[in-house]
């Protein structure tokens, strides 16, 4: 029986069940004492042997089959699981099976779009590509080059069964493992059930192409598939074929004239772009989904895994890259609370704490000359330390970023994310867009900071109405300027409050007490 092949029976189940049983066993233990030690170590040293256990773990995850490929690619973008030794064995998993027999293939096709003869002019029955959940062939239809791409036979029923297996399989450990552990993988997997059979739907693939063609197509000089929607359906999508070069293989790029400099720097700008600026992006540039052609330009294939951010979450980003880079780790907590990445009852101070000795651990590295892992890896230190829940938007973005610099400093040893980002951020009005919503966030602030103060006002009319003698006419010019003082301070201690909550406090009351001062003064 082929990996990822079994019977919907129950007793497949259970077969399949105490194969991933004895397959990952060793490779959980191996893991929970790598985990341990690694929250118990300060030095940060790499450490060989547990990136050589997390290598075998990625070896494990393939011989099980295509479902936990995928399960592997989704936890190689998490560093609140994984060692950072692990992250890096996981980051090399890519999407790549090979494909089934065309004789299990072809009654897929025909069943979703009629007799191949008929259909399509020429038919090549070898598939230029194999992926977990589909297979990639080439054909001709109607004068015109065409790429099909197909369901692997059985997919969605082997994906269930899967899914049902390692859900007991972590019901089964519950015991063995801490609380905050379990439930963070049990997030992994919820989130991983919902939205694996969207992958598997190239009706919904279909529409992502789209989605993303309209928001670069007037942008961005890049090559994207054409779907025929009259031969495609959920388990088949037939779209243009274009050819093209690897974009790793850089001997045959260097042969083409193509600038492999440029080249970094337009891919990087392509993808930061969709990050920054789109309602979606392309969340799995590994090498197997880039190519280019002959002069230059970049084609994207497959458009299963695609991502996207939400206004609130796209600033906070460049917040919690602003503050990388500034090495402040107030900003990095602040940003990180605004994510939802970490619970408002962490403990603040042990926090930055930590966050303090990683920085300087850095030794003494300019943030400007820092590449984006090693950004990331001041993070994925603090995240894999404390308590953190990241939101699947984030992981997507962690993932793109990670694979989308591997494939950069291959084009350009000399490839500098940083600089890039910045350039974009400057040029593209980006930064400016930044300190406008935390200028909104803080003018916010202070409005509620002097609706606070403003509640006091009440309970000193109240007494001024109660008094029986008479307020003279100075008094009224005293009143006025009393006023006018309360307001400017109390505009004083909103814009202080983002950061000094408590001596705005003690600005409004004591701004209180002066004013009812000057006010019941006779």
């Amino acid at each position: 029986m082929a990996s990822g092949e079994h019977s919907a029976l129950p007793g497949g189940i259970r077969r399949r069940e105490l194969k991933a049983l004895f397959t990952l066993y060793p490779v959980f233990r191996r893991y929970s004492r790598d985990r341990k030690k690694t929250r118990e170590e300060k030095d940060g040293e790499w450490n060989y042997r547990r990136q050589r256990n997390g290598e075998r773990a990625v070896d494990a995850f393939i011989k099980l089959g295509p479902t936990f490929i995928k399960l592997g690619q989704v936890i190689s973008a998490r560093p609140d699981l994984l060692p950072r030794e692990y992250l890096a064995a996981f980051e090399k998993l890519q999407d790549s099976v090979p494909p089934a027999d065309f004789a299990l293939v072809k009654p897929i096709i025909e069943r979703n779009i009629g007799d191949i003869d008929t259909v399509f002019d020429t038919f090549n029955e070898d598939a230029i590509s194999g992926a977990s959940l589909g297979q990639v062939y080439r054909a001709v239809y109607r004068g015109n080059d065409v790429a099909v791409k197909v369901n692997r036979p059985g997919v969605k029923e082997n994906l269930k069964i899967d899914l049902i297996v390692i859900k007991r399989l972590l019901k089964t450990g519950k015991r063995f493992i801490e609380n905050f552990l379990y439930f963070s993988i049990s997030n992994v997997i919820e989130d991983f059930s919902s939205r694996i059979f969207d992958e598997a739907n190239y009706l919904k693939e279909a529409e992502n192409i789209r989605r993303i063609r309209e928001n670069i197509s007037n942008r961005e000089d890049v090559f994207i598939p054409y779907v025929i929607p009259e031969i495609s359906t959920e388990e088949v999508m037939v779209m243009s074929y274009i050819s093209g070069i690897k974009i790793t293989d850089i001997d045959s790029l260097k042969k083409g004239n193509v600038d492999t400099k440029r080249l970094a720097w337009k891919l990087d700008l392509l993808f930061m772009r969709m990050l920054l600026r789109d309602d979606i992006f392309h969340a799995d540039p590994h090498p197997g989904n880039l190519s280019v052609t002959v002069d230059g330009k970049i084609i994207l294939y497959d458009f299963g895994m695609i991502g996207s951010l939400d206004k609130n979450t796209r600033f906070q980003l460049l917040s919690l890259y602003d503050g990388l880079v500034s090495e402040d780790p107030d900003a990095i907590i602040d940003a990180l609370l605004g994510l939802n990445a970490l619970s408002p009852a962490a403990n603040r101070g042990v926090i930055r704490q930590s966050m303090n000795m990683i920085i300087a651990g850095m030794q003494g590295k300019n943030p400007n000359e820092m590449e984006i892992r090693e950004l990331l890896e001041i993070a994925n230190s603090v995240i894999f330390e404390f308590p953190f829940k990241l939101p699947r938007s984030l992981v997507l973005y962690m993932r793109m970023s990670s694979l989308l610099e591997g494939i950069c400093m291959q084009l350009d040893p000399d490839f500098q994310f940083v600089k890039i980002l910045r350039e974009m951020l400057y040029n593209e009005g980006l930064l400016q867009e930044l300190y406008r919503n935390q200028i909104e966030i803080l003018a916010g602030k202070a409005v509620k900071a002097i609706e606070k103060g403003m509640d006091a006002i009440p309970l000193l009319k109240r007494q001024l109405e109660d008094m029986s003698v008479p307020v003279k006419q100075r008094d009224t010019s005293r009143r006025i300027s009393a006023s006018l003082f309360l307001g400017f301070v109390l505009l004083a201690s909103g814009i202080f409050y983002p950061r000094f909550p408590l001596l705005s406090g003690v600005i409004i009351v004591l701004d209180l007490v002066a004013f009812a001062a000057v006010i019941l003064k006779k």
